[in-house]
């Protein structure tokens, strides 16, 4: 994080972290505390976690139950920012999971966390690529539309030889937070790029959450 300071996010989400939880616990990051997690037992790599800046005051949501490894690994902190209140959520779906399991699953999620007042922002590594129009795509904003969650990273966030993808995105409800900057941050660690995010209303001077993608499995 010493590329970031003083300038340091509220909040980072980061999937296929690739560690056991004991391992997980073993991990410290200047100025942060990990707040929810979630660990692969039976296959290995994937895994999602968030960490919140230690000025904060977060509550872990405990999404176990909807965890399936590869299908859906979740995991979500609430917390208050000038009066606002937010949910946000850390997502990791492999592209060998189930599909129709992970739409259905993060539908059961966001029903059972959704409130009008609650402001949801989803961070995640979907492997569902937004540079292009398909049937996965379709079947995603439809039912994040029914949360008024909208993607916005249309540029790409994992580059090869040969390709050019966005199959990392973060969602959220752009009418009511409609003032925000969304860019990418290579970061030299991954061979995703990472997305900051920046709500103005509630910092000027920087960001409410990023996110850090790790490499596929």
């Amino acid at each position: 994080m010493s590329h970031l300071f003083p300038n340091l996010p509220h909040v980072l989400c980061l999937t296929e972290h690739h560690l056991k939880a004991f391992e997980l616990q073993n991990i410290n990051i200047d100025h942060y505390i990990m707040e929810a997690q979630f660990c692969r037992t039976n296959y290995a790599q994937g895994g999602v976690v968030i960490y919140a800046h230690n000025s904060l005051c977060p509550i872990a949501i405990n999404l176990s139950k909807y965890c399936a490894e590869k299908d859906i690994e979740i995991c979500a902190v609430k917390l208050e920012v000038q009066s606002t209140v937010f949910c946000i959520i850390t997502v990791y779906r492999s592209p060998s999971g189930n599909f129709t399991r992970f739409l259905e699953t993060l539908d059961a999620v966001l029903q059972s966390l959704y409130s009008p007042t609650l402001g949801i922002i989803i961070c995640g590594d979907l492997n569902v690529n937004y540079l292009v129009v398909n049937e996965q795509r379709k079947q995603l904003d439809n039912l994040l539309l029914l949360y008024n969650l909208i993607g916005i990273v249309d540029f790409p966030t994992r580059l090869t030889d040969t390709s050019a993808t966005a199959i990392d995105n973060i969602f959220f409800d752009v009418s009511r937070f409609y003032d925000y900057v969304v860019t990418p941050f290579p970061n030299g660690q991954s061979d995703h790029d990472a997305q900051i995010l920046a709500l103005r209303a509630l910092h000027p001077g920087w960001l409410p959450g990023s996110k850090l993608i790790r490499k596929m499995d």
